[in-house]
């Protein structure tokens, strides 16, 4: 009887951003997927206002404040899931930072995968694994 080859299907849906973002968005989920062996998925990034996303924070993680992303695993067997970014938020941390939009979303789309892939920042020796994780696949992208 022949091998059966695995199928391999990642598939990233964008809702919000702006066509020529899309892309390079495309390219940071999936050098954090590989990064990771991730060869089945399903991730839906949504582009919200920051009230959307302080509401999101306020009904799921009982957190009364505005973040940049945040991350929703749905069915954790085939790493299905949602990631919302927060479009003013994200514009000004932007600034903050020093970089261009798409850097900032990059970053942010790298943060909320890793999020779904089981990567925690809540604990400090946690955080740290995957603020180095995140910034090295940055880093790959524009460095």
């Amino acid at each position: 009887m022949p091998m059966m080859k695995k199928t391999k299907t990642i598939t990233l849906n964008f809702s919000g951003f702006q066509e020529e973002h899309i892309p390079l968005l495309k390219r940071a989920a999936r050098l954090t997927l590989k990064s990771e062996k991730i060869t089945q998925c399903g991730i839906n990034f949504i582009m919200i206002s920051d009230e959307q996303i302080r509401k999101l924070n306020a009904k799921y993680r009982r957190v009364r404040r505005i973040t940049d992303v945040i991350s929703f695993l749905i069915i954790p067997q085939s790493l299905t899931g949602d990631i919302y970014i927060a479009q003013a938020r994200s514009q000004k941390q932007a600034k903050k930072y020093g970089h261009l939009w798409i850097q900032e979303l990059s970053y942010l789309a790298i943060h909320g995968v890793l999020h779904l892939c089981g990567y925690s920042d809540y604990v400090p020796q946690k955080k740290k694994i995957m603020f180095e994780k995140q910034d090295k696949i940055f880093k790959c992208l524009f460095y």
